[in-house]
Order: structure tokens, then sequence, then C-alpha cells
């Protein structure tokens, strides 16, 4: 059920990446969980075209450089360059990390 009010509060979410381009996550788009990551604990969403695995290992990276900085951060993960950053949510705030090519994948960590 939580899931469900995470995908439903993204679901209509527009990410927009300074020199990343922009990748829209909209209902039915095929974004899905892919449980948590272990260091951070936040719940971790794949995005169309993005596989859990991948999505995993983004979430790693992210947190890793992590460390709430308004300009975000770019991670290497999965073969690709991704730019993370916090975005709004309602109610709650949530990072984003979008490959920075833009292919339009993105990769979500809520709590």
């Amino acid at each position: 059920m939580r899931t469900g009010v995470v995908i439903g509060a993204i679901g209509i979410a527009l990410f927009c990446v300074p020199g990343g381009g922009t990748a829209v996550a909209a209902r039915g788009a095929g974004v899905r969980s892919c449980g948590a990551d272990p260091a951070s604990g936040l719940g971790v969403l794949a995005g169309k075209r993005v596989t859990c695995g991948v999505a995993r290992q983004v979430a790693a990276a992210c947190t890793k450089v992590w460390h709430g900085a308004r300009g975000g951060a770019e991670v290497r993960a999965a073969g690709a360059r991704w730019t993370c950053g916090e975005r709004r949510g309602n109610p709650d705030p949530y990072q984003a990390c979008v490959e920075v090519k833009g292919s339009g994948r993105v990769v979500t960590l809520s709590s």
C-alpha cells in the first residue's frame, strides 16, 4: 500500500535536471518498486527503461555521495552518469537521479 502511495505521489512529477534533459514519470509508465536501499533505508523506484538492478546500483552510488547539497550530485553507476538531487514531493521531499545523456531514465529514492 505504501509503495502505491509513493508511486501515485510521483506519478505526475516532472524532473528537470540542468544539462541532463527532462524525464516524466507518469502513472502507468512502468514505474516500479525495487525494494529498499540497504545503506539509507529509502525505497528505490525504477522508472521506464530502468531495470531494478540498475536502479539499486544508482541508489547505492547516490547514497554514498549524497550530503543534502542543494546542487545535487553526479554519480557513475551501471555504465552511465546520473545527476541526483532532492525534489519537492507532496508532502515529503525525495531524491531523483536522471541519466545525464538525456535518455529519460529516472531512479527515485523515497521514504
